[in-house]
């Protein structure tokens, strides 16, 4: 399947020259956007950035492990770093600006194949799990055909689910006329889809039923599909890998601790109340759906999801770079299975 002509001339700066040209700019980028956006960590210790490009669901652990103070029990003073695009995100990881991303696995393939050493140490969701809304006179699939489709980015992670969303149902973004549009966030994707700026979307779950509300039309419910696909997961470079296992290692355990704060049926009410607020639901019964969603999200065992990265790298064959990676070689398994082994994790959920 090809998609070139979807897909802009550059997704990723090649060499590290550009990188270097660009550094001021993510500096600047990483200055506007929204940082720290949550309590501050009581407990002084290491300091880190971790970035995040997702306001959804699939980020409801980050901001459980920072308002609970996951990150302090460990010895880490994080700084969380909201970046609205998964490309500037990586380049943000690449330049050193941030230690760790929170981000998807088609950008960080797309940072692989472009020489930069990085590692997926966890993969926090193991399927495609957004839903394909549409506008209310569209009533079925097919009828996308010719249509503007809004993701977050070109080359980003929702842009891969949704090919491979379209794909399960025998449509072809380039032979369908599909126009994959990157828009921006899942609110800002809203705002594009309420404002008739585009015809259909992909988001989360938790939006869905929002948008249902006001009369548009969920079309597929791809989480039911169990399409293989590392959509968010723990990324880390190398050289910082290598320097600081016992960091990555300590941040993996808060934001496991903080998944499982948000599994558990104890925490039901608070754990209501930090959806409802977060995600800027409109009444606590919304809440309590978006709830039931996270378990098709969000896994107990984030362990890296090499078939789900093959799945991205399928779709990306038309950048010769990418399809040339052996992809377990941009995974590091050892952080997990150390976890698993320890079962820190079995004692995390008990």
């Amino acid at each position: 399947m090809a998609h070139n002509s979807l897909i802009p001339a550059m997704l990723f700066p090649v060499k590290r020259k550009v990188f270097d040209a660009h550094k001021g700019i993510v500096l600047l980028l990483v200055s506007m956007i929204l940082v720290s956006p949550f309590p501050s960590q009581a407990v002084s210790g290491v300091k880190i950035r971790l970035s995040q490009s997702n306001v959804g669901l699939t980020a409801a652990p980050l901001w459980v492990a920072i308002s609970y103070r996951f990150f302090s029990k460990y010895g880490l003073e994080l700084e969380p770093v909201y970046v609205r695009n998964s490309t500037i995100q990586l380049m943000a990881l690449t330049t050193g600006e941030v230690q760790l991303s929170h981000t998807g696995g088609a950008p960080t393939l797309n940072a692989a194949a472009q020489g930069h050493d990085l590692r997926i140490v966890a993969t926090f969701g193991h399927g495609v799990y957004w839903d394909i809304v549409a506008r209310p006179e569209i009533r079925t699939l097919g009828e996308l055909r010719g249509k503007n489709f809004g993701v977050t980015n070109i080359g980003g992670t929702t842009w891969i689910g949704a090919i491979l969303g379209l794909e399960h149902f025998d449509l072809n973004p380039e032979r369908d006329r599909i126009q994959l549009q990157g828009i921006g966030d899942q609110t800002v994707l809203l705002q594009a889809l309420s404002s008739g700026r585009i015809d259909a979307v992909l988001v989360e779950p938790s939006f869905t039923r929002e948008l249902k509300k006001k009369g548009f039309r969920v079309l597929a419910e791809l989480s039911s599909a169990k399409i293989p696909f590392a959509s968010s997961g723990l990324v880390v470079p190398q050289a910082y890998l290598k320097k600081e296992p016992d960091v990555v290692e300590n941040v993996l355990k808060a934001l496991i601790e903080a998944t499982a704060f948000l599994y558990k049926p104890v925490n039901r009410q608070v754990v209501l109340g930090i959806l409802t607020d977060r995600l800027k639901l409109s009444d606590t019964t919304s809440a309590k759906e978006a709830l039931q969603d996270f378990a098709k999200l969000t896994a107990k065992r984030p362990y890296p999801d090499v078939d789900g990265l093959r799945n991205i790298q399928r779709v990306m064959k038309y950048n010769p770079s990418v399809a040339r990676i052996k992809v377990e070689n941009v995974i590091d398994e050892r952080v997990y299975q150390k976890l698993e082994e320890s079962q820190f994790i079995d004692r995390v959920y008990n």
